[in-house]
């Protein structure tokens, strides 16, 4: 099997850092054995998060990159952030989140979901879709934030389902809720009609939300076929499975495998370990296992090179505060003996910083699990 290597480059660091061209840029991914590349792009950029986003300087240019990235043939997927756009709430308030008691979601960190029951946000962003890939005529549109609202990165070993928040429990979803599945919920204020839906109503909530989301994907890789047929969807998945947190990945954040495969042609799963505090042979090797069985997609098996979320504000995660060589190339070696696809990294920039100190390890690492070494 032929091992594909795909890159997150959400950040401009390498212009704006490192000086490269596009051209030069290119040539560095190929040398990386680097096969899809997943950028953002100025048209509709990423909102700030964990990501430097610090806009490119004068006389960047998207479409130039793009040309350059499929001149040394390397595929190209245009980023969107679905459900994270602070712009968004601060324009709509009618898109924050409400919990089971009532309150409203408030941000945490860089974070702030948006409650996604909106037909006019999804009009919005599949309009903003079309003219991204009618503007670049990517390969394939690649959808992050693609879920209900939940800090998932906060989710260590040791956290109860009790714990975990969900979202959303505002009176239009309620009401497109019993709109479109036939119940009815008692009249009351939030958490009357919350209780009944945690409860007694469970496995049709959870079947809704779930639809919801690969309604969304759907949606938007309609959009993107008006202009571009044949175009590839790729959705940004949580690496956890039926049994982590009780099922808190469908039943809060709404994401079902099978359900997202039915409109999208690759998933990728974050086992971003450090942050998470996991195992990563054991875990990739488990959670690709599950995932292959419910999804005939392709899957991409997403690693972090560099430490992140090390900040006091998430200092209740106890992290450690790097990533070893040898844990990179052990999880290299988990995703080769899996039944994943391939690998993707997050993100490129922390390739670029690995090499600028001239040792290039995780570059060579990378390589290997390219080879088949």
């Amino acid at each position: 099997m032929t091992r594909i290597v795909a890159m997150k480059s959400y950040g401009y660091e390498w212009t704006n850092t490192y000086g490269l061209t596009a051209d030069e840029a290119a040539r560095t991914l190929a040398r990386q054995g680097v096969d899809w590349v997943l950028v953002q792009n100025l048209i509709d950029p990423l909102p700030g998060s964990a990501v430097d986003q610090s806009p490119p300087g004068p006389g960047y240019d998207d479409r130039r990159f793009r040309d350059a990235l499929r001149a040394h043939d390397i595929r190209v997927f245009e980023a969107t952030a679905v459900f994270f756009q602070p712009a968004a709430l601060r324009a709509r308030p009618d898109l924050r989140p409400i919990d089971a008691t009532g309150a409203a979601f408030e941000q945490f960190g860089w974070y702030i979901g948006l409650c996604p029951s909106s037909l006019d946000y999804l009009a919005q962003r599949a309009a903003v879709c079309e003219e991204v890939v009618s503007s670049f005529e990517p390969d394939g549109v690649f959808l992050s934030f693609i879920r209900f609202p939940g800090f998932w990165e906060m989710w260590m070993p040791e956290t109860q389902r009790a714990t975990i928040r969900e979202y959303c429990f505002c009176a239009r979803c309620t009401t497109r809720f019993e709109a479109e599945t036939g119940h009815r919920l008692p009249a009351g204020d939030v958490p009357v009609r919350a209780a009944v839906l945690q409860h007694e109503l469970r496995d049709a909530w959870t079947s809704w939300k779930c639809g919801l989301i690969a309604g969304t994907v759907a949606a938007l890789r309609a959009a993107a076929e008006r202009v571009r047929p044949g175009i590839e969807m790729m959705v940004n998945c949580v690496a956890l499975g039926r049994s982590d947190y009780e099922n808190a990945v469908m039943e809060v954040l709404g994401q079902s495998l099978e359900a997202m495969s039915e409109a999208s042609d690759h998933l990728e799963l974050m086992f971003y370990h450090q942050i998470l505090r996991r195992e990563p042979d054991a875990w990739i090797r488990s959670m690709v296992a599950e995932a292959r069985a419910r999804t005939p997609r392709t899957i991409l098996a997403c690693l972090q090179g560099k430490a992140d979320y090390l900040d006091p504000l998430y200092s209740a995660g106890r992290r450690r505060p790097g990533i070893l060589i040898e844990e990179f190339q052990t999880a290299l070696d988990a995703i080769a003996a899996s039944h994943a696809d391939g690998v993707m990294v997050y993100h490129w920039k922390d390739f670029l910083e690995d090499q600028a100190v001239g040792e290039g390890k995780m570059t060579a690492a990378l390589r290997a699990f390219k080879d088949g070494r």
